[in-house]
């Protein structure tokens, strides 16, 4: 049986993968499509996505700990 998860590891998982997509898709958002915002904003995208990333992993550290 697996093991149960608890509110915080879903919530860290959550955020891991969100800043994941961000930081990968964002730049390939700015590159291949014609009309879309400055470098500027993407920068400031892929910022907030590496923000939730290490959010996600410090929340489940404190789960952990």
């Amino acid at each position: 049986m697996a093991e149960r998860k608890y509110t915080l590891e879903m919530v860290g998982e959550m955020l891991r993968e969100a800043g994941t997509l961000i930081i990968v898709f964002a730049p390939l958002y700015q590159l291949f499509e014609p009309y879309t915002p400055r470098w500027g904003i993407v920068v400031a995208i892929v910022i907030l996505g590496v923000a939730a990333f290490v959010a996600g992993i410090k929340i489940e550290r404190k789960r952990r700990a």
